[in-house]
């Protein structure tokens, strides 16, 4: 039996991780998103039809004419104009009659699910509840399981059920014209269906399992499902990671203001001692610390907690953001983690890593908040390519701002004094320059710099920990 897949589209929604690899080719768990889907099919599938078009020279390189006992035909897709289109392509290369199946090449699915999809002798369509329809072509379908309707993301949705793209269809399906949605511009598969149900049964197989991978931390919940638990594999481990770690916290409570910033305790430990644990839990081991006010009690905390190991260089005077982190970074010639140690995020850094290898470009990490009016805004262009820094503005309602953590390339400070500030006096260049692009973080994020912060941040820690 045959498998058409979709495989043509850039994923602009995965962008920047896009910008240099077409979307099927992304990597999850060590191997293209791809190689999963191909990996999942029934084996009763032995040849491929893989419909390529957004740098398809990677995919053929990958999978080549016969990737593990499949047969492979490639179809070119010059331009996007829908999954039905792309499905038309291939009409050639299908028999008379012949039971083939067709599906998106951007989505994991349940090996059982596929099995008994391609079962029996029926036209299927394979489909999940959804609490969000609206973003899928939604099925409706009697209490038989018959195809009663189909519709390409509606503004108002009459069911629950969802198509992940998947189905099992014959030639018959060439028999009906393709039909333009009338909203998006393209052609789309339930248009054609609509019209293929009027005069041939068509059946749902419901999956107990899909995962659509459209945005970036799609790939990081796929490869928590597929890990099954275990630890993922971090071929960053090696990265240093430079934290700057020298504020002196001169807006914190009176009874903190004797101390260094980042010795300060949050859910009974310091704010380092939160930092080195989420770092170590993704892996990493290469630490760097740039002190300042109260480095001597940083030292003995390093020394009494079991951070022997950590290295450190200390300013003798305050040299800025920009500073400290050229100070802290003094011998790295390789990329590298960068962040301020008085906010506490459960940023994925192996993810921060990706979105600047493909460049290789530096990363800022940005988070969207509803209540933006304190922070500067980030704005991106539609690569996501950091384009402007707005300053604050008493009128600003939901926007991205900078969380403070960054992934940086060896030559960030090629040119820079001994002491500046990397926010004001060396981004707003990169940015300029087309150079810095923008990872999109979706977990939580506490800054410490104020009492009220810092009794927000407790509080949450309290409950958590």
């Amino acid at each position: 039996m045959k498998a058409i897949i979709l495989a043509a589209g850039e994923g602009k929604r995965m962008r920047p991780l896009t910008l240099t690899t077409p979307k099927p080719m992304l990597e999850v768990l060590g191997k293209p998103l791809l190689h999963h889907i191909i990996d999942s099919l029934p084996k009763a599938i032995n040849e491929l039809i893989i419909v390529i078009g957004y740098k398809g020279d990677q995919i053929k390189k990958y999978f080549g004419s016969d990737f593990e006992g499949r047969k492979i035909q490639y179809v070119l897709q010059k331009e996007q104009l829908g999954t039905a289109h792309g499905l038309w392509l291939c009409k050639e290369y299908l028999k008379p009659k012949e039971r083939f199946l067709f599906m998106v090449g951007d989505d994991l699915h349940s090996p059982k699910a596929l099995e008994g999809l391609i079962s029996g002798e029926t036209l299927k369509v394979l489909a999940q509840d959804h609490d969000d329809p609206r973003r899928f072509g939604v099925v409706e379908a009697d209490a038989k399981g018959l195809v009663t309707g189909f519709v390409e993301k509606p503004e108002k949705p009459r069911s629950n059920l969802v198509s992940p793209g998947v189905f099992v269809l014959d030639d018959r399906i060439f028999n009906y014209p393709l039909v333009k949605h009338s909203r998006l511009g393209e052609y789309f598969m339930p248009e054609v269906v609509m019209q293929l149900i009027k005069d041939h049964k068509v059946y749902i197989e419901r999956t107990e399992f899909w995962h659509p991978v459209g945005y970036p931390h799609d790939i990081l919940s796929a490869e928590k499902m597929l890990s099954r638990g275990k630890q993922i594999p971090n071929k960053w481990k090696n990265t240093p990671v430079v934290i700057l770690a020298g504020g002196r916290g001169t807006r914190m409570p009176e009874n903190e203001k004797d101390k260094p910033k980042v010795l300060v305790e949050v859910g009974g430990k310091p704010l380092l001692h939160w930092q080195f644990e989420e770092l170590r839990r993704q892996g990493f081991h290469d630490f760097r610390l740039s002190l300042g006010y109260r480095a001597d009690m940083v030292i003995d905390w390093l020394k009494m907690s079991g951070n022997k190991e950590v290295r450190y260089a200390i300013e003798k005077e305050p040299l800025g953001t920009g500073g400290g982190l050229k100070l802290g970074s003094e011998g790295i010639s390789e990329p590298f983690l960068a962040f301020n140690a008085d906010d506490l995020a459960d940023v994925n850094f192996k993810s921060l890593i990706e979105h600047g290898v493909h460049g290789p470009s530096h990363v800022l990490a940005g988070r969207e908040i509803k209540d933006a009016k304190a922070f500067g805004l980030l704005e991106c262009d539609e690569y996501k390519h950091i384009c402007k820094f707005q300053e604050k503005r008493p009128d600003a309602t939901t926007g991205i701002v900078s969380i403070g953590h960054y992934y940086l390339l060896p030559d960030i400070f090629d040119g820079t004094p001994k002491s500046f500030s990397i926010e004001h006096d060396v981004f707003p260049k990169l940015a300029a320059a087309n150079k810095l692009v923008l990872y999109t973080h979706t977990g939580y994020w506490f800054p410490t710099g104020t009492p009220e912060e810092l009794k927000i941040t407790r509080e949450y820690f309290a409950k958590m920990h």
